[in-house]
């Protein structure tokens, strides 16, 4: 595998000439350059401009799973929805709806593969409903990842959820 050369100034050659053109060899120069920016941006992979969805490994790759309808028990951390992340960098969070019958409720919480949002208050004792986002979190995996967005609540009555989990490729 051959070795990328960075581009070395012509320092012996004056960069302007006399009639305030570049000399052939800084012209020269400034088209490695070019070459090798270009080069690094095709391997890099720098995303979309156009619109539309990148594919599978382009930065910028795009996932969802959504789930819903699932029965908690009280105080018990369940799987909302899941999904598998390749190879890559990615920035990972996700939402959940909380479905509450009347009764007593004394808290709420989300998160990716684990809690990281709870909210503890005193909530209404008729039947509610209640959203949360959950934090952003890192993944950076060198094989496929399954990732959940998980969600826990303290009640006395029914309680279902309801959620998606996105999954955005950073680099």
């Amino acid at each position: 595998m051959s070795q990328a050369v960075t581009p070395i100034p012509p320092f012996l050659d004056t960069p302007i000439t006399s009639d305030n053109r570049f000399s052939t060899a800084w012209n020269q120069h400034m088209v490695d350059i070019s070459n090798t920016l270009a080069s690094l941006t095709a391997r890099m992979g720098v995303g979309v401009t156009d619109g539309s969805d990148a594919t599978a490994g382009q930065i910028g790759e795009y996932m969802t799973a959504t789930g819903s309808g699932v029965a908690l028990a009280t105080g018990v951390l369940a799987t909302i929805a899941t999904i598998t992340l390749t190879a890559g960098d990615w920035d990972v969070t996700g939402n959940v709806g909380f479905t509450a019958a009347a009764g007593t409720h004394a808290y709420f919480g989300v998160g990716i593969d684990g809690m990281d949002t709870l909210t503890t208050a005193t909530f209404p004792a008729a039947a509610m409903n209640q959203s949360m986002n959950a934090s952003v979190r890192r993944y950076s995996v060198t094989a496929s990842t399954a990732v959940n967005l998980v969600a826990q609540a303290s009640f006395t009555s029914t309680v279902t959820a309801s959620g998606t989990i996105r999954a955005r490729r950073m680099r």
